[in-house]
């Protein structure tokens, strides 16, 4: 027994080209200028509701007692952030650490299981027009990955791609070889400007292959209706399952006997037959200490990840250059450092697997994630204190390059493992047991 909460950030059912189109800019990011989108799902217990539903309105008038402007509108998360996170948790008062130290303790105390997942929006784009044709060539045995290929595909695009491109993936009078020939010349331009950059070595060597691959590849693409890029409901509630199955496995708790309490906006039709006991919708967060604390979480992790994004976004008149993290993200007092220690043990300390779901094009979720580890990686404060600043931003590099390749081994041996299992990607998605590309 239970309640189960979700809130989100970025969200849009419609994803479009911006009218004046920006390289930073490639779509419209919508009001909160999100790459990605982002939610959070939370599960309470039954026997910690009334406990956390105190503790936190607690918290909340504990914390407005120290403003000096008290307003009596729901607290949400981005008034706290609100002018204080330019460089995340580095750039917070004290006063707003200590809030988010509190709830992330309450919130282990209380039990509560947590699911952050975020579907970067170029990728949807890529799924509306070109992903099942990248299913066929992986299914014909064109390509030996598909998930190489789309997250090579989604990168290219997010960065790198021209904007005679991006306009051809929108336009619904662009057939599918129309988008192709157009990545395909635009690719070998890219190529020929960046092949003697050291750093772009295996990517360029990839780039080569993947020109290869839609010449051989475009005579399988089959043209479908196209309208517009819509929001895929079916990937967060797929996301949202595996989340479920697997505390189920682990005897934590039963999605049959838990309600499902939906905030204002979020449809209840993609979560009708994944296994919960009853479904709550289009309610009010005042009237659910939940889906407050759905919001606090969403905030944190989705503006994170969002301005760490844009952090390490290269700069294409300097490719040459790789782009580290600055500075100013590793300079962090007690206070800071704390927060971050225990918001990684509240969102990455369970090691399941599912408690963070990225997207195939997983770069955005995965920095937040080991930019938390390393943090948390020291003791205690003191030894992350002394180590120097230029160290630190060059080892989260390392450490970040390091479980990027661990990650990338471990999808090819599953991607592997599915085909061996079932011919080909899509079979495996077809059948219900392989997460969507």
């Amino acid at each position: 027994m239970g309640q189960v909460f979700i809130d989100e950030k970025g969200p849009q059912e419609t994803i479009r080209i911006p009218n004046t189109y920006r390289d930073d800019r490639r779509i419209n990011l919508g009001d909160d200028l999100m790459r990605s989108y982002v939610a959070d799902v939370l599960y309470i217990p039954e026997d910690s509701l009334e406990n956390v539903n105190k503790k936190y309105l607690e918290l909340v008038e504990n914390y407005r007692s120290g403003q000096k402007n008290k307003v009596e509108k729901e607290l949400k998360g981005i008034d706290i952030l609100k002018g204080n996170f330019n460089f995340g948790v580095a750039s917070m008062k004290e006063v707003n650490s200590s809030f988010y130290l509190n709830l992330f303790n309450m919130l282990l105390d209380a039990n509560v299981s947590n699911l952050l997942f975020s579907v970067n929006k170029m990728s949807m784009v890529i799924d509306a027009r070109l992903t099942q044709w990248i299913l066929q060539l992986e299914a014909k045995r064109f390509i030996d990955s598909a998930i190489l290929f789309k997250y090579s595909l989604t990168k290219y695009c997010e960065l790198e791609a021209s904007e005679e491109v991006i306009r051809n993936l929108f336009d619904p009078e662009k057939t599918i070889n129309e988008i192709l020939y157009s990545i395909q010349k635009d690719l070998k331009e890219f190529v020929a400007k960046h092949k003697n950059i050291a750093r772009m070595r295996n990517q360029i060597a990839y780039y080569k292959k993947m020109i290869k691959d839609i010449g051989n590849g475009k005579k399988l693409a089959n043209d479908v209706v196209f309208e517009k890029v819509s929001f895929d409901w079916e990937k967060v509630s797929s996301d949202v399952d595996l989340w479920l199955s697997e505390n189920k496995l682990h005897g934590i708790w039963e999605p049959e006997q838990s309600t499902l309490i939906l905030d204002q906006g979020i449809p209840s039709k993609p979560f009708e037959n994944i296994g919960f006991g009853n479904i709550m919708e289009e309610k009010d967060s005042k009237e659910f200490v939940g889906l407050q604390l759905a919001d606090m979480l969403v905030v944190i992790t989705g503006s994170y990840i969002s301005k760490l994004a844009s952090a390490v976004r290269y700069d294409k008149s300097e490719p040459e250059k790789t782009k580290h993290l600055g500075a100013e993200w590793f300079v962090l007092k007690e206070h800071q450092f704390d927060l971050i220690s225990k918001m990684t043990e509240f969102l990455f300390g369970n090691d399941h697997v599912y408690s963070v779901i990225g997207d195939t094009y997983f770069d955005e979720t995965h920095l937040f994630e080991m930019y938390c580890r390393y943090i948390s990686s020291f003791s205690n404060y003191d030894n992350y204190d002394k180590k120097k600043t230029e160290l630190h931003v060059k080892d989260m590099f390392i450490y970040l390059a390091a479980a990027t390749n661990e990650k990338w081994e471990l999808g090819v041996q599953n991607e592997l493992f599915a085909r061996n299992m079932y011919g080909d990607y899509m079979t495996g998605i077809n059948e219900g047991v392989i997460r969507k590309l």
